[in-house]
């Protein structure tokens, strides 16, 4: 999955980039360089990452408003 592809999943979740990384562990920093391209994830952090997405969008975790 290409860092766009990534960018386009999160924000159909509802989830804000601090979120993700908040629930993945890493600096937003690092998934904003990930969405961007800049930065090739592992396969391992790329299905956390897709983990936590998939969580939220699945009605598992509800974003608080």
């Amino acid at each position: 999955m290409k860092g766009l592809e990534l960018k386009i999943t999160r924000i159909k979740a509802g989830l804000r980039q601090y979120e993700v990384a908040a629930k993945v562990g890493i600096p937003a920093t690092k998934l904003c360089e990930i969405e961007a391209g800049r930065r090739k994830p592992s396969d391992e952090l790329l299905q956390r990452i897709l983990k936590a997405i998939k969580g939220n969008h699945d009605g598992q975790t509800e974003r608080k408003k």
